[in-house]
């Protein structure tokens, strides 16, 4: 990953926060984007905090605070990205709308507003933010779209985790980001540029360990390694071409790379 760059959105913990880490030990420079600058009374990780993990380590990395449901923040996270080191070679599109009160609410209790902000940061982020990068990408000769998206979208006996209220608009909006790879992914392919999709499961995330404390079981959650090795081998791949249009379930890939 010597001389590449690599955008990584919700980067400041769980799984965005471990792909910068380690793609920026593997030599590429890494642009940390988020909206969280100071620390959470709850949630620990900003995306200070992981540039200078990336720094410690010997690599290069820049903070950039961005909304990723404001479309002015998203095109300007690409123009710093850009104008700082004059290229952009992999965008890794992990940020995700997972709490408020969209998350478990049913369609009767359910606003439009919350319903559409799930949308704008689980839906429309990856869309603009993929869009705006792969005109460089292609004048590049190439480039990478690695998106993180969810194995549930509904049904009767759908159950996140016990305890956990089953949701709405997130896996709606994720079910349309797995429908947009697939349609997008021939555009970009004769472009140069692979984009493929991926379900983390259920990972153990600070999120995770908060919701134990609360009650919930959590003992089904998976180490944040499975998928944190996916995404970094599909962005350091020989040939991510194999991939492009596909949405890739960690654990049977884990398993793939093993052997």
């Amino acid at each position: 990953m010597q001389g590449k760059v690599v955008i990584v959105t919700g980067a400041s913990r769980g799984i965005g926060k471990q792909v910068a880490i380690e793609l920026g030990r593997r030599g590429a420079t890494v642009v940390v984007a988020a909206r969280t600058v100071e620390a959470r009374k709850t949630l620990p990780g900003t995306i200070g905090e992981t540039v200078a993990e990336i720094e410690a380590g010997g690599g290069t990395a820049l903070a950039v605070q961005a909304d990723m449901g404001v479309e002015d923040e998203l095109l300007r996270l690409v123009a710093t990205t850009l104008d700082t080191f004059g290229r952009i070679d992999v965008l890794v599109n992990n940020a995700a709308a997972t709490s408020g009160r969209a998350w478990g609410a049913p369609l009767l209790q359910l606003s439009r507003a919350d319903w559409q902000q799930q949308y704008d940061v689980n839906l429309n982020a990856p869309f603009t933010l993929t869009k705006a990068v792969a005109p460089i990408m292609a004048a590049q000769g190439g480039g990478r779209v690695v998106n993180v998206t969810t194995g549930h979208h509904g049904g009767d006996d759908y159950e996140p985790a016990p305890g956990i209220p089953v949701p709405l608009a997130y896996p709606s909006s994720k079910a349309a980001l797995d429908k947009f790879c697939n349609l997008v992914s021939g555009e970009l392919k004769r472009i140069g540029i692979s984009i493929v999709n991926v379900n983390p499961g259920f990972v153990r995330t600070e999120m995770v360990d908060l919701m134990e404390q609360s009650g919930v079981d959590t003992s089904a959650s998976i180490s944040i390694t499975i998928p944190t090795r996916v995404l970094c081998h599909l962005a350091t791949c020989d040939n991510p071409m194999q991939y492009t249009g596909r949405v890739i379930q960690a654990e049977e890939m884990i398993e793939e790379l093993r052997s």
